[in-house]
């Protein structure tokens, strides 16, 4: 049986991400998910906390539930640390998936082999324009799969997103 890993914060979890995890069940038989930065939330790049992004995975990867294991890893100032972390942690993996050139660099010298995942409307599915186009009001929801909007607007994320947007740029703008 071989296991994949893919890392991502998945702020949020979009049609990119589900592209790229059905293209990985293509060549692996599971996927381990690795939701990174689980220890941020409440900010403007990280608006949704780790079991949020685990929930919307779930929603939208339903019918392939049981062959994804999904984890999660805070972020170290130390990247070597955050890699032994996922491996001492992490069930047993026999590849990984990242585009990111530094994620490539930290794995293969741990002798791991590294794959390049196929981007899916690069420009248009990724969690930084998604948030944007969410604190600005703008449609953003066929950006990301059926469940996940339902999700987000469920949990009032557009409040929320709008909220700490209007909160840090005071905090910027030194009015609070």
């Amino acid at each position: 049986m071989s296991r994949g890993l893919f890392i991502g914060r998945f702020q949020p979890f979009h049609k990119g991400h589900l592209k790229a995890i059905n293209d990985i069940l293509k060549i692996e038989d599971e996927v381990i998910i690795c939701v990174a930065a689980s220890q941020y939330s409440y900010t403007i790049s990280n608006p949704f906390s780790s079991g949020e992004r685990i929930e919307m995975i779930l929603r939208a990867m339903n019918e392939s539930r049981n062959k994804l294991i999904i984890l999660s890893s805070p972020n170290y100032e130390s990247n070597s640390l955050w890699v032994e972390n996922i491996i001492e942690t992490f069930p047993k993996f026999d590849r990984v998936y990242s585009n990111n050139k530094l994620v490539k660099i930290l794995w293969e010298k741990r002798g791991y082999e590294v794959s390049n995942i196929d981007f899916y409307k690069k420009e248009e599915l990724n969690g930084t324009l998604i948030r944007k186009l969410i604190s600005q009001g703008e449609d953003w929801e066929a950006l990301v799969p059926i469940e996940v909007k339902k999700y987000i607007k469920g949990i009032k994320g557009e409040k929320r997103i709008k909220d700490i947007l209007k909160i840090e740029e005071k905090l910027r703008d030194g009015t609070v």
